[in-house]
């Protein structure tokens, strides 16, 4: 997966979270030292979980592999575990 593929794959993408459905949105990702650095609001809360994919895992995943990474950062980042 490239860089420039990373915020449109997560603005938008649909988390489910403590029973709900939340959108990510608004991503930010910037490249850092061995990776990148992302951050993305959850539309409708103050909450903008940050992560950081290294070089290696982005080479690798595939667009599911990252919506994965996303969703379960999202869902601790609400406090709730992954269903």
């Amino acid at each position: 997966m490239k860089i420039e593929e990373l915020v449109s794959l997560t603005n938008g993408l649909s988390v489910t979270a403590c029973g709900q459905t939340l959108v990510c949105d608004r991503t930010h990702v910037a490249a850092v030292p061995g990776g990148v650095d992302v951050k993305f609001l959850i539309a409708g809360t103050d909450v903008v979980p940050r992560l950081r994919l290294s070089e290696e895992t982005l080479a690798r995943a595939t667009a599911d592999d990252v919506a994965g990474i996303v969703g379960r950062v999202a869902t601790r980042a609400i406090g709730c575990r992954s269903r």
